[in-house]
């Protein structure tokens, strides 16, 4: 029988051959289980494999499985190590909690606590190495960027430009360290058995997505200038709602923000590109979070469909707009935000991406009591 090289994968250590055999039959149908049986053999397999989590046990003759942990944890900080334990060994296997290792089970196991440890530490190891993954491509994307700017001799004519593409990234980034925090909290009360991982992976989808925004506003800026755009596509406005909604979750979480969202269950189709529309929405709604972070306040955000057009309503309960500013918001930069990294480019962006693709955006905003934002965006013909 071939084993499908996308199951996770599974090295027990252990110098008795009883254990060793029945975690490979325990766990053979739904991983692929290597085994050794010494410290020295398993760490030649973990540089091989890249096991998604090493079950090992504590006492061995030669190097034991304390040292194994060692050196386990120079390869590898964030691999899930599951001790075995016999009994009397309970002190040893809290020591080898102190030294990193993740969980332990006692000797003779209970087959079915065994699956629901190992899958608990495989579904950890993978949420870590996935936000990595995220990371490392923020810092290419970041490092591709600088490169980008350097070799632009004609920057100055691209320099507004060049400041709406930065802007446009910071937002979604926003979201990722967001996301990323917020992730690595749960993986420390994973550390402590608080069994968090199975809601991680939605947040690592968030992460992927707007890695991916990130890396779409690239190309486009990269494209400024060029006599061919992208051609317009059918795109759904509700969903693009929806997908920035989720995105901007645990931004408000963290700003004390509550979010309230009454989406329409319609499409609401209509002809243009998704990312403009998706920047557009987004940048409203992000300013909205961030005026009533304040107050620790409340953001509603609406979608409604007529016959010929879609309304995204967005309203705040922040401090609201002063008659001197509502004359100004929409100028490229002017920003409320001094001293806290606004670039006064966010709603001058927005209304450009609303009434290039032929709709408005009007705001309503009375000082000390809130602001609402609505854009209308026409319907392609159903």
């Amino acid at each position: 029988m071939t084993v499908s090289t996308d199951l996770p994968q599974i090295l027990v250590i252990d110098d008795e051959l009883g254990p060793r055999e029945s975690l490979r039959m325990l766990l053979k149908t739904d991983y692929q289980v290597h085994t050794a049986d010494c410290v020295e053999a398993g760490i030649k397999l973990l540089k091989e494999k890249r096991p998604d989590t090493i079950v090992m046990d504590i006492r061995m003759p030669g190097m034991t499985g304390i040292e194994g942990l060692r050196k386990i944890r120079e390869i590898d900080q964030h691999l899930s190590v599951i001790m075995l334990t016999g009994f009397g060994a309970l002190e040893t296997a809290k020591e080898a909690l102190r030294l990193g290792a993740n969980d332990y089970i006692s000797k003779p196991f209970d087959a079915r606590e065994m699956r629901e440890v190992i899958s608990r530490n495989v579904e950890r190891t993978r949420v870590q190495r996935t936000s990595e993954t995220a990371a490392a491509e923020i810092k290419e994307l970041n490092n591709h960027l600088l490169k980008q700017l350097a070799q632009k001799e004609r920057l100055a004519s691209l320099g507004q430009a060049s400041a709406e593409f930065v802007h446009d990234l910071g937002n979604p980034l926003t979201i990722v360290w967001g996301y990323v925090q917020l992730l690595a909290k749960k993986l420390e009360q994973s550390d402590n058995g608080g069994g968090e991982n199975a809601s991680s992976v939605k947040e690592l989808n968030i992460i992927e997505q707007n890695v991916r925004l990130c890396r779409e506003l690239l190309t486009m800026w990269q494209g400024y200038g060029s006599v061919e755009g992208s051609p317009p596509k059918s795109i759904s406005v509700s969903a693009i709602l929806r997908e920035v909604i989720k995105g901007v979750d645990a931004m408000a979480a963290q700003s004390g923000v509550e979010l309230k969202a009454d989406v329409c269950e319609d499409p609401s189709t209509l002809v243009g590109d998704a990312t403009q529309i998706k920047r557009a929405i987004q940048n409203v709604i992000i300013n909205a979070i961030q005026a009533a972070a304040e107050k620790k306040g409340t953001v509603a955000i609406s979608c409604t469909q007529k016959d010929f057009y879609v309304d995204i309503r967005v309203e705040d309960n922040g401090p609201g707009i002063t008659p001197a500013q509502m004359s100004k918001i929409f100028d490229p930069y002017f920003t409320t935000k001094q001293g806290k990294s606004g670039t006064g480019l966010g709603l001058y962006i927005t209304k450009k991406v609303v009434e290039d693709h032929h709709g408005s955006i009007k705001v309503d905003s009375t000082p000390d009591v809130g602001t609402i934002f609505t854009i209308r965006l026409p319907l392609s013909n159903q």
